[in-house]
């Protein structure tokens, strides 16, 4: 699986554009910001990782967190996302204890593995909302936009989504992008023969990367 099938992958899972998508194909790089250097701080990485393990939670297979889904998380920020787009990010991770106080009455890493995935599941369902919103409110600019580019890779016109949203891409891009993600989570096939539209099946298969 190379970066575009990724994308694509994350892009069905999402139902929607994945921000910085470009960018990311276009192996781009920058320095960071100020408000962004942050995220590269071991402690903060540490975080992400924490998050990023409670929507990919290792069962079978390995989490997010042991993916380095933490450490992917700050580069692609720091390389694909406008200054808009890292202010929302930035400003979501910030205040990532006040919200889980707010949800859960504990600071998120007080939190139990199974708080954790009911926390992640409440902010998914805000982002959900934020995002619905916002795209009724932007839809004919999205529209007008959508006849002069590619509609899964183009970049977003108007405000970000919400902060989760992108966390959440970012992980499942990060996910899928990693060896572990490749080998372990997907059958990973080093060198795939020819489609055959009748191989057999069984429930809870993994999909094929290769």
């Amino acid at each position: 699986m190379n970066r575009r099938e990724a994308i694509q992958r994350v892009a069905m899972l999402m139902g929607g554009v994945v921000i910085g998508s470009s960018l990311f194909l276009e192996g781009c790089s920058r320095s960071a910001t100020k408000q962004v250097e942050v995220l590269f701080e071991a402690k903060t990485t540490d975080l992400l990782g924490d998050l990023a393990e409670a929507i990919l939670p290792k069962t079978s297979t390995p989490g997010a967190k042991e993916a380095g889904v933490g450490s992917f998380i700050p580069v692609m920020v720091r390389d694909c996302y406008t200054d808009e787009e890292q202010a929302v990010f930035m400003d979501g991770i910030n205040n990532l204890d006040k919200k889980s106080q707010e949800l859960m009455k504990k600071n998120f890493l007080d939190l139990s593995a199974e708080e954790r995935t009911s926390f992640v599941n409440l902010l998914d369902k805000e982002a959900n909302k934020f995002n619905k919103k916002q795209d009724e409110e932007t839809k004919a600019d999205r529209e007008k936009n959508a006849v002069k580019q590619n509609e899964l890779y183009r970049e977003v016109v108007g405000k970000p989504p919400h902060w989760f949203t992108m966390f959440k891409q970012l992980t499942l891009t990060g996910y899928f992008n990693s060896e572990l993600g490749l080998t372990k989570a997907l059958r990973y096939v080093k060198i795939p023969g020819k489609f055959d539209g009748n191989y057999p099946y069984k429930k809870g298969d993994k999909a094929f990367a290769g």
